[in-house]
């Protein structure tokens, strides 16, 4: 024994120093300068001063990488857009839709393949194929025919108030305050034979789930369809089985669930403000949120690819991945698809690999929040002015998303993960 123990000691000596050259060789990056760099090369982007405001956030399954603010929430006032500046998100605001309806399968609510008039308040059909029931499934993946028509646009955007200031921007289609209602109501009244608002170019002439057509109107009654299923409020749903699990505490469906001290304003262009407005048809596109809360919604999405996500079980996240259009359905010229609620693009904003997540436009909001299944990393981007009126903002968009992408790879690692859970 006694000759082997200097052996030993030797040995254990070596093992502990392995231990120890590990461990530094394990210690985490400082990734303090690279941030710098993007945030300078950010700060040049915003002086161009095409647009007022906007935050970026770059985001992998294990969080945020990069959370910043850049420009103004308030130019008037000087205040700044920071990450946690609130505005509505425009489209990006259906991807809740999409897990609301596979959390509202789970609870054995509903099923994706039912019929809506199984649960809606009033009867849908489309004129043309009166007895081709329209699904849930078809509301879901926009091969529902219903259609987003003029009698649509313009009566879903409400001002807050009547009178607004000459430097104040008020588009036309915009409603005055009075011509809110209930968004039952206004569904049904564009949708049912007898409704005020109906038209039959609220329907195309295609069999329901044979063509892809972009429905927000078919977006909201999905939305209308949870509420009914569920006896529960579409705002109060996604409160309890999303907002509130994700802790995204700064988000809601109207002014009074955030702190109204950090809305920015939107503008038409850089010089001009837009009129305060609220969306009837606020399912699909009235979500007020900040890049840091919404950072907290794509980490799930990317998680749910994984097959590690929260909200939702391991089988509804890979049916809410799974393409759900057949060649024959979709857009012609297009290498898109979609899932539920979720758009598989490649080419979004120049980008020339796959992604998956959502784009949004409103008035005096763009908004880009996507996943790249092959790396795990995500990027989003919220402006507070619109893209209509001055033809240099798409391009900087472009600029903006292109420098999160040079840079998020860099920040994550550069290396692919597997993120694979659902083969597509």
């Amino acid at each position: 024994m006694k000759n082997l123990l200097p052996l030993l000691l030797i040995i254990a000596l070596l093992i502990s120093c392995k231990q120890k050259t590990n461990t530094i060789s394990e210690k985490p990056k400082d990734y303090s300068s690279l941030k710098d760099s993007l945030t300078s090369d950010l700060n040049i982007l915003k002086d161009r001063k095409n647009i007022a405001g906007f935050s970026t956030a770059i985001i992998n399954q294990d969080g945020i990488l990069y959370n910043k603010g850049f420009g103004y929430s308030e130019i008037g006032n000087q205040k700044e857009y920071t990450e946690s500046t609130i505005q509505n998100i425009a489209s990006i605001s259906k991807t809740l839709i999409g897990i609301s309806l596979f959390k509202a399968q789970e609870m054995g609510k509903l099923n994706l393949d039912d019929p809506v008039n199984n649960y809606l308040p009033f009867k849908i059909v489309n004129p043309t194929y009166p007895n081709i029931p329209i699904t849930i499934r078809h509301l879901a993946t926009h091969t529902s025919t219903i259609m987003d028509s003029d009698n649509f646009w313009e009566n879903t955007y409400i001002l807050k108030k009547t009178d607004h200031s000459k430097s104040v921007s008020v588009f036309g289609y915009m409603k005055p305050p009075d011509s809110k209602i209930p968004l039952a109501d206004f569904l049904k009244s564009l949708l049912t034979d007898n409704g005020e608002l109906y038209i039959p170019d609220n329907f195309s002439k295609e069999k329901p789930g044979e063509k892809f057509s972009y429905s927000n109107l078919g977006a909201t009654l999905c939305a209308l369809v949870i509420q009914s299923a569920t006896n529960t409020s579409y705002d109060k749903f996604t409160q309890e089985n999303i907002l509130k699990p994700l802790e995204m505490n700064n988000s809601g469906w109207s002014i009074r669930a955030v702190d109204s001290t950090k809305i920015s304003k939107l503008y038409a262009n850089y010089e001009s403000v837009l009129a305060d407005y609220s969306i009837l048809t606020y399912p699909d596109g009235g979500l007020l949120t900040s890049s840091s809360d919404l950072s907290k919604l794509l980490t799930e999405f990317i998680k749910g690819y994984a097959g590690k996500g929260t909200l939702l079980s391991k089988e509804s996240y890979k049916k809410l991945f799974e393409n759900q259009l057949s060649e024959s359905q979709m857009p012609e010229g297009t290498e898109a698809n979609f899932g539920i609620f979720l758009d598989f693009s490649k080419g979004f904003m120049g980008d020339n690999f796959e992604t998956i997540g959502h784009s949004g436009g409103d008035p005096g909001v763009v908004t880009g929040m996507f996943f790249n299944p092959n790396t795990g990393l995500g990027r989003i981007l919220i402006l507070n002015t619109d893209s209509d009126f001055d033809d240099k903002v798409i391009p900087q968009f472009k600029e903006i998303w292109s420098a999160m992408n040079t840079y998020g790879n860099k920040l994550n690692g550069e290396k692919p993960v597997a993120t694979n859970a659902h083969s597509k």
